[in-house]
């Protein structure tokens, strides 16, 4: 079974928390590769620093944007 056969509907809040924590933590190792990809040899730390500034990016574009607001409308 793959993802698009998944039923959210069917899952336990438990299920839903521990995918979205999977999925946000692919992301994030996504990311930290395509910063290590651009700049060979960076050591741990400058990552870490750059993969916060890239996500705090995202989420200012978020915000202007108008998307991923936790209040409806």
């Amino acid at each position: 079974m793959g993802a698009a056969d998944l039923d959210f509907s069917e899952l336990t809040p438990e299920e839903k928390v521990n995918l979205a924590i999977n999925m946000t933590d692919v992301c994030v190792r996504i990311c930290a590769e395509g910063i290590r990809d651009q700049h060979p040899g960076i050591t741990e730390d400058r990552l870490l620093e750059m993969l916060r500034e890239r996500i705090a990016f995202g989420k200012q574009l978020n915000a202007e944007s108008g998307k991923w607001k936790l209040s409806k409308e």
